[in-house]
C-alpha cells in the first residue's frame, strides 16, 4: 500500500526535497519540497495543453463529429501574460513560506502568536510575515479562472513530509467566494475543502451554526497555518459588492489579517466589478506587495492573438480543411473582441453550423452569421467593446476597462512565441517525414523483390506516396504497380491503358477482390514466385 493511500488522500504526494540555490529559500523544507522554479520556455511546455486530434475524424460521420467539437474546451495555449502570472505565483508561494520554516524555533512561537492575535488579543511577539497579496482581475471570460487553474495543476496540492518534519502541506486552496458576500458562508466552505482534502472533522467542530463568525473565522487562520496553507485563491472576489451589513469590509479585513498575521499569501480574482472593493478596501495588505497586480483586458490584435488563433485553427472538423486566412482571423477578432472565451466558442459554433448546413467549409461569413445569431446576449457588450467610448463600456462593470500601468509596476523578459510553436511543428514535420521515410523504404524494396528495376521501383514509390501520403503500404504497393504498368505501356496507348486498368480493378471490387488479385488475374501483373519455378 502507498503512502497516499495509508492516509486516504489520492492527490498528496511524498515530499522529495531540492537543492535550492537562492539563499533565501535553503533549508526549509516547505519550499525545498516544492517543484523546481521553472523558467519561462519550461512553464510555456507545462501549460500547453494540446488534445488529441486526428484528421481521419473529418470523415465521421455527422452526429459523431458533434461529440469532438466540444473537445476545443480542453485545449489551452499559454501566451506572454499566462507565463507572466505562473511566474508571479511562484513568488507569491515560495516567499510567503520564508517566514514559516518549520524546522526554526520560531515556527511554534509564530503559531501561539498568531492565534492570540485572531483573537484580537495584543501580544508582544514580532511576527515578521513574508507574504504578500495579489489582485488578478478582467473581463469576464477573459480566462482567468482557465489560466490559473492550469498554473495550480503544476503544484500538487497536498505534500507529505516524514523528516525532518512530520506534517502534511497544503500548498493551495482555492475558494470561490460565495454569492452573497459572507464571511461566514467562506469560513463553511473552507472547512469542508479541508475536511476533503485531510479527512479531518473541522466542519463539524467549528463550522455550525452554534459558532459565531468571529469563531470560525479565529480557526480558520489558525488551521491555515496549522497545515502551512501555501496560497489561498479566492476566485469571483466581485460578489463581495452583494454582502450585507459590511460584509465586504469584514471579509477583506481578514484577508489582511491572513497576510499580515498569519503569514498566508492571498490571491484575489474577480472581474472590473471588483475595483471598487479591492481598491478601497485591500491597499493595506496591498502594501507590501512585490508582486503587483494583473489587470487582463481583452486581447490585443498581436503575436500573442495569433500564436493563440492558429494553434486552435488545427482542431478542425469539416470535411472540408479550411487554411487560416487574414481575413478569417481578423474576423474572428472583430466578432470576439479579443475576448478568448467567445472566440473559442465561434471557432466551435461555427464547425458545428458548417457540419450543420452541409455546407462543410468555415468562411469569414459563416463566423459573423454565428455571432449574430448565436451570441445575441453578449452583442452589446461587444459592441461597447469595439466602439471604445466610456461612456458605453461603463453600461457593463464587468468590462470596464482600467489604466493598466496603474498596476503592472514590470514586464518579466519575453520568449518568442511564435518561434517556439515553429520549433514544435518543425519536430512534427520531421516526424512525419521519418514515418514517410520508412514507408518510401518497404514499398520500394518490396517492388525490387518483385524483379523491378531499382531506379524504376524508387521513382514509383516517391510518386504514388506524394500523392497519396495517407495510404497504406498495401494500397501505395498496388497504386505503384499500377503506375509503372502506366510507364511500360507505349505512349500512345497510355490513356487507353489507364482506362483499361481502372476498369479492371473496378471489376475486381465488385467481385470483393484487391487491385493487386484482379490485375494478376488479368496477366497485368506477373507472379513472382513463377520466375522461380523450377
Amino acid at each position: 500500500m502507498s503512502d497516499n493511500q495509508e492516509i486516504g488522500i489520492a492527490n498528496a504526494q511524498v515530499a522529495t526535497y531540492h537543492q535550492q540555490e537562492l539563499t533565501d529559500f535553503q533549508g526549509n523544507p516547505l519550499i525545498e519540497a516544492l517543484p523546481p522554479i521553472r523558467s519561462l520556455e519550461e512553464a510555456f511546455e507545462e501549460l500547453s495543453y494540446y488534445p488529441d486530434y486526428d484528421e481521419k475524424e473529418r470523415m465521421l460521420a455527422s452526429h459523431l463529429r458533434y461529440h469532438a467539437i466540444p473537445r476545443l474546451q480542453r485545449f489551452f495555449q499559454p501566451v506572454m501574460q499566462h507565463l507572466d502570472l505562473e511566474q508571479r505565483f511562484s513568488r507569491l508561494l515560495r516567499y510567503g513560506y520564508v517566514g514559516r520554516n518549520p524546522l526554526s524555533p520560531e515556527f511554534t512561537k509564530q503559531l501561539n502568536a498568531a492565534h492570540q492575535v485572531m483573537k484580537g488579543q495584543t501580544v508582544p511577539y514580532d511576527i515578521r510575515s513574508t507574504a504578500s497579496s495579489f489582485t488578478l482581475m478582467g473581463f469576464s471570460g477573459i480566462g482567468k479562472t482557465t489560466a490559473i487553474e492550469r498554473i495550480l495543476s503544476l503544484y500538487p496540492q497536498l505534500i507529505i513530509h516524514k523528516h525532518p518534519v512530520n506534517l502534511t502541506q497544503i500548498v493551495w486552496l482555492k475558494l470561490n467566494c460565495p454569492h452573497d458576500g459572507s464571511l461566514k458562508s467562506l469560513c463553511m466552505d473552507f472547512y469542508l475543502k479541508i475536511d476533503r482534502l485531510l479527512g479531518t472533522n473541522y466542519y463539524n467542530r467549528f463550522g455550525g451554526r452554534r459558532n459565531s463568525i468571529s469563531s470560525m473565522v479565529t480557526r480558520m487562520g489558525q488551521i491555515a497555518r496549522l497545515h502551512c496553507i501555501g496560497a489561498l485563491i479566492i476566485d469571483e472576489i466581485q460578489h463581495l459588492l452583494t454582502a450585507k451589513d459590511s460584509g465586504s469590509e469584514k471579509m477583506m479585513n481578514f484577508f489582511v489579517t491572513l497576510v499580515n498575521e498569519i503569514g498566508v499569501p492571498v490571491m484575489m480574482i474577480g472581474t472590473m466589478r471588483a475595483r471598487s472593493v479591492l481598491q478601497q478596501d485591500f491597499r493595506q495588505a496591498r502594501r507590501g506587495s512585490g508582486q503587483g497586480d494583473m489587470v487582463w483586458q481583452q486581447m490585443k490584435k498581436d503575436d500573442d492573438w495569433d500564436v493563440l488563433i492558429e494553434s486552435m485553427w488545427n482542431y478542425q472538423w469539416t470535411k472540408n480543411r479550411v487554411k487560416l486566412t487574414k481575413e478569417l482571423n481578423e474576423t474572428l477578432y472583430e466578432q470576439s473582441q479579443g475576448i478568448v472565451d467567445i472566440a473559442v466558442k465561434l471557432f466551435a459554433l461555427s464547425q458545428g453550423r458548417a457540419i450543420e448546413t452541409e455546407e462543410e467549409t468555415i468562411t469569414p461569413a459563416m463566423i459573423r452569421k454565428v455571432a449574430n445569431d448565436d451570441l445575441k446576449l453578449v452583442q452589446p457588450m461587444l459592441k461597447a467593446l469595439k466602439s471604445g467610448l466610456p461612456s458605453e463600456l461603463e453600461k457593463y462593470e464587468d468590462i470596464m476597462p482600467m489604466d493598466i500601468e496603474e498596476y503592472l509596476q514590470y514586464r518579466s523578459p519575453k520568449i518568442d512565441l511564435k518561434a517556439t510553436i515553429q520549433k514544435k511543428k518543425e519536430k512534427q514535420t520531421e516526424a512525419r517525414q521519418k514515418q514517410q521515410s520508412s514507408v518510401l523504404e518497404k514499398v520500394i524494396l518490396a517492388l525490387i523483390g518483385l524483379d523491378l528495376d531499382a531506379k524504376l521501383a524508387e521513382k514509383a514509390a516517391t510518386n504514388v506516396l506524394k500523392r497519396y501520403p495517407e495510404s497504406s503500404q498495401a494500397e501505395l504497393m498496388q497504386k505503384a504497380l499500377i503506375y509503372i504498368e502506366e510507364q511500360q505501356k507505349p505512349k500512345s496507348n497510355k490513356k487507353v491503358t489507364a482506362n483499361q486498368l481502372q476498369h479492371i480493378v473496378d471489376q475486381g471490387k465488385k467481385k470483393k477482390r484487391s487491385a493487386y488479385e484482379s490485375l494478376l488475374d488479368s496477366n497485368y501483373i506477373k507472379n513472382p514466385s513463377d520466375e522461380f519455378a523450377i
